[in-house]
């Protein structure tokens, strides 16, 4: 372990990737945020694409399809005679790491997003870790192994979320199921900000390097009740700070 620790680990940059760089990244993220803040509230109509074009100094198509990308997100929806109009917190993608991104990590809708998004982990990782005890390959053992060592401080703060979000990646790749291979981006956006909101009460680095190696060990022994139980058991955890979290912030 004594090499792993010294590996370095990268969090991947999901944060809007299917976008070009340039003004319609640029006007996504500020009207996005814009939303997901409040500045416009529920039910509320965005500024014409006129005055849009005049406040952010961008092109019609810009807007166009910056607008696009936020329906699409789940943000606001269009029609012909109102303009774009702000949907419900209920029905924006809460998947999405970028609606995520976007919240302010110390508000109540955080805290709630950040306690319901680790009961879904408790429903679904557990199981991948079991599926994964089973069917991983040598690497992803070995890599799994290496992340659980390298949730540690001494490489800074970023390796320290890069492995995080790499060990429960990787397991999800390793159970072999395609559906939950695809649950990544709940982990992605889950560690955008539980590094910070959850700090205050989160456990000690060496608790949660020790519970991601007890998993990490079951898992590279083939053993998948065990690695249930230790993922499960990790994630309970999780879940009591996310609902003291919650309870903090009054939501």
């Amino acid at each position: 372990m004594d090499k792993a620790r010294q590996q370095t680990f990268e969090l991947p940059d999901k944060a809007l990737t299917s976008l070009p760089t340039g003004a319609v990244k640029d006007t996504v993220e500020h009207l996005g945020k814009s939303v997901v803040q409040g500045v416009f509230a529920t039910d509320a109509i965005l500024p014409r694409e006129e005055e849009l074009v005049d406040s952010l100094g961008v092109s019609r198509t810009v807007v166009r399809e910056a607008i696009k990308v936020l329906c699409g997100k789940g943000l606001v929806r269009t029609a012909r005679r109102y303009g774009s109009r702000v949907c419900p917190f209920e029905s924006w993608n809460l998947l999405d790491p970028d609606v995520i991104r976007w919240h302010d990590p110390d508000s109540p809708r955080t805290a709630r997003i950040y306690a319901e998004a680790t009961d879904l982990r408790l429903i679904f990782e557990p199981e991948a870790a079991a599926l994964a005890a089973m069917n991983a390959t040598p690497q992803q053992r070995d890599t799994i192994l290496a992340a659980a060592d390298g949730i540690t401080p001494v490489n800074g703060e970023e390796s320290m979320i890069g492995a995080d979000y790499t060990f429960h990646a990787t397991i999800l790749q390793a159970s072999g199921n395609l559906m939950l291979a695809q649950l990544q981006n709940v982990i992605y956006a889950v560690l955008l900000f539980s590094y910070s909101a959850g700090r205050a009460g989160a456990p000690e680095e060496q608790v949660s390097r020790r519970n991601h190696l007890s998993v990490a060990e079951a898992i590279a022994g083939g053993e998948a009740d065990l690695a249930r139980t230790r993922m499960r058991d990790m994630l309970a955890q999780n879940k009591a700070i996310a609902e003291k979290i919650a309870a903090t912030a009054g939501s």
